[in-house]
């Protein structure tokens, strides 16, 4: 994928990208977990949690340990399931600000893999 972004329309995106999005801005950790597929990873930090219930555990651990906000702020598309999105945090965490991506990988209407990436 290259670096450009197109604004973010949840309308354009596959229902289990903005479904996890929601999921985890609202903190319905059951339902993150939900959409991932058996045997999905998520890379956060430098950290890769395997499976469903390591992925809820990180959901969980990882919406608790700072306040935030979350904007969506762009997305872009590519052949083969995969869709990144870009997301700004704001919030008590060290820097106050962060530009986040989240790229989705996706298999069979589930998220296979997630890497959150700076």
């Amino acid at each position: 994928m290259n670096d450009t972004f197109t604004a973010y329309d949840p309308a354009t995106l596959p229902a289990p990208v903005v479904a996890y999005l929601d999921a985890h801005d609202e903190k319905r950790y059951a339902d993150v977990a939900a959409l991932f597929a058996p045997g999905a990873t998520v890379l956060d930090d430098g950290k890769t949690y395997r499976g469903i219930e390591a992925i809820r555990a990180w959901s969980e651990k990882s919406s608790a340990e700072y306040t935030y906000t979350s904007t969506r702020t762009g997305q872009q598309a590519a052949d083969g399931g995969q869709v990144t999105v870009r997301v700004r945090l704001d919030g008590n965490f060290p820097g106050g600000t962060v530009l986040l991506r989240y790229r989705f990988t996706l298999r069979a209407g589930l998220i296979g893999d997630l890497a959150i990436e700076v």
